[in-house]
């Protein structure tokens, strides 16, 4: 039993973010090349303040990449996690959800211990 609440944890803090993350990221298309007209140029625009985690990052939580996870960091992970799950995103997980979710990330779902 421990050892499947132990798996349970490192999956939901190391591995489902990445599984996320991996899934919401877009594939990107190159543009067609023109040439800029220097007239017209825009301001160069600011980097994004907290941009995605690599997808083989193994700190997915670590939003603005400072080598530490803070509480609010591990919070919005968590969230995050929890609005993944919550297919029906009525607030709540159900068994179901749980077991979905379980067999898109690992394959299969963990059965209840009892």
């Amino acid at each position: 039993m421990k050892v499947a609440i132990r798996a349970m944890l490192v999956l939901a803090i190391v591995a489902v973010p990445i599984v996320i993350s991996a899934q919401t990221s877009s594939p990107t298309t190159p543009a067609p090349v023109v040439p800029p007209d220097p007239a017209t140029q825009p301001a160069p625009a600011a980097p994004p303040v907290s941009p995605e985690p690599p997808i083989d990052d193994p700190m997915p939580m670590d939003l603005d990449g400072d080598g530490v996870v803070t509480a609010a960091e591990h919070a919005a992970g968590a969230r995050a996690l929890f609005e993944h799950m919550d297919a029906d995103h009525d607030g709540r997980v159900t068994r179901k959800e749980m077991a979905d979710f379980q067999r898109q990330v690992l394959g299969a779902a963990i059965p209840p211990v009892r």
